[in-house]
């Protein structure tokens, strides 16, 4: 069968990519190698229009533009959250994000004017105990009700998820590509193809991402811990052992900075220690492995893939890197954007058709569901 997209990943960006699709009338079908929810439900489960490492890092290695950019890219991504909660009847979890992770003074400056040119709501702070600090709103997620919500919103539209398979092969035709995948269970044979005029790998960590030169995946460590006080705001860290600290009900989320396969444990000895010199009590140690993140650089675009698109969407960042990467692909897809190559015109307007279609079906109350 041919599909207009075949997306290769139950990631957030891969969800929020078929979500949008779908309902722009497009026909996207998702493969996905692990159980239902667990590409997608992983991670901190907070979104922001950027950190202030991130975007001073982009504007010294890129240039203002791309930093822009980037904040841009996680304000839309921000909006689809927002969408996708209110069509679920929820209310967003709206937090102060304390952001002291940038290295100066003049780099708040220089950022805050990003800020305030994309239209971000921000405030800027020098001197205090947490020295110069970025004021901004994040969106506190849990990250497995998100994705069960965007997953059912995303079928409801009709997009077909198969959970459980492993692409093998890649084949390039005349205006197609198809995707030769399989069963994840070791007896089983029969190998099954679907085509896209589109392929998308939101797998960050997956062979083709590793064909894209995406260099090998990264790992934090995780500590989730009992305060004395819990707080209420989200807050970056500068330097240290923790990145970042973000409530959850009566316990708090602690995760660690980037580390190589060879440096995790350190890394991870290190964060427990911080968190014991908090005074917390430390209730269960992890990690989560990501892909890198090449100064923060929004990794959506051509891949090695035939006719095919990257996104990155995983570990640590899924919910703010994931939306944004997923928003701009789809929109690069549709049309919606100057950048990039859109879905033939054939498929344009037969999307337009089925727009119009599921308006009107809508309108009496029937919903499509995947089968």
């Amino acid at each position: 069968m041919v599909h207009d997209v075949v997306i290769l990943g139950a990631t957030i960006a891969g969800l929020t990519s078929a979500r949008i699709l779908a309902r722009a009338g497009f026909d996207a079908m998702v493969l996905d190698p692990n159980l239902e929810l667990r590409s997608a439900g992983i991670g901190h489960g907070v979104a922001a229009c950027g950190h202030a490492s991130t975007v001073a890092n982009m504007g010294h290695a890129y240039g203002g533009a791309a930093a822009r950019e980037h904040i841009r890219r996680n304000l839309e991504g921000m909006a689809q959250i927002r969408k996708v909660l209110a069509r679920a009847g929820q209310d967003p979890d709206e937090r102060v994000l304390v952001d002291t992770t940038g290295t100066e003074a003049d780099d708040f400056q220089e950022i805050a004017s990003w800020f305030e040119d994309e239209g971000a709501d921000y405030s800027l702070g020098v001197g205090g105990s947490l020295g110069a600090t970025l004021l901004t709103t994040a969106l506190m997620l849990n990250p497995v009700d998100y994705a069960t919500q965007l997953l059912s919103q995303a079928q409801q539209a009709g997009v077909r998820v198969a959970h459980g398979v492993t692409v093998t092969h890649l084949r390039r035709r005349e205006g197609l590509t198809d995707v030769l995948y399989r069963d994840n269970i070791a007896w089983a044979s029969d190998m099954r193809v679907v085509s896209g005029i589109a392929v998308v790998d939101t797998l960050g960590v997956s062979p083709w991402g590793r064909a894209a030169r995406i260099g090998p995946a990264q790992w934090v460590p995780t500590v989730r811990c009992t305060p004395a006080e819990p707080m209420e705001e989200v807050q970056l860290i500068g330097s240290g052992p923790a990145w970042m600290v973000r409530p959850d009900g009566q316990q708090h989320l602690v995760l660690g900075q980037k580390a190589t396969l060879s440096a995790i444990d350190a890394t991870t000895k290190a964060l427990v220690g911080w968190v014991k010199e908090q005074g917390w009590k430390v209730e269960k140690v992890g990690r989560l492995a990501i892909d890198p993140s090449d100064h923060g650089r929004p990794l959506v675009g051509a891949s090695a893939i035939p006719g095919g698109y990257y996104a990155r969407g995983n570990g640590r960042g899924e919910l703010m890197n994931g939306t944004a990467s997923g928003t701009y692909l789809a929109q690069t897809l549709i049309g919606w954007r100057d950048a990039g190559r859109p879905l033939p015109l054939t498929s344009r307007m037969r999307a337009q058709s089925r727009k119009a279609s599921q308006r009107v079906l809508e309108r009496v109350g029937f919903h499509h569901h995947a089968l």
